[in-house]
């Protein structure tokens, strides 16, 4: 879990996560960054990771892929296009606020921010402990 989160416990399993845990500081445990992309963990459970990224306006983060794992992004500021090597070709598409998208697991991409403000997003993953691979 990122560094600056506070978190409360309770008997039954369940737990609030504090508001420093929406801090992409790149955290081994959220996998490490991708060119310009910084991630952060929020919460890992129940075979689930959960995460926020910050790419900054105008930059562009770095081909990568996280093995078999399936990646769920909702973007909430700014906008995100997503560049993927498709089993057809490359695909290539823009969130943007309250919009989610779905990359199957394996799929080479990268992430460029084509807007003129930080685009922060979370990101979840059907892992307890995410793999990026830059490649």
């Amino acid at each position: 879990m990122s560094s600056s989160a506070e978190q409360q416990d309770f008997p039954s399993g369940c737990r609030v996560v504090g508001t420093g845990a929406l801090v992409a500081d790149n955290a081994a445990d959220a996998g490490g960054a991708s060119g310009a992309l910084a991630r952060g963990t929020a919460a890992s459970a129940g075979g689930m990771w959960m995460g926020t990224s910050v790419l900054p306006a105008g930059r562009r983060g770095g081909l990568h892929h996280h093995d078999g794992q399936t990646t769920i992004v909702c973007i909430v500021s700014g906008s995100m296009r997503f560049l993927v090597e498709g089993p057809a070709g490359r695909e290539d598409f823009v969130a943007g606020p309250g919009e989610i998208a779905v990359i199957p697991g394996g799929l080479v991409h990268l992430e460029e921010n084509p807007g003129g403000e930080d685009c922060v997003c979370v990101v979840v993953r059907n892992s307890e402990a995410p793999t990026v691979v830059n490649v």
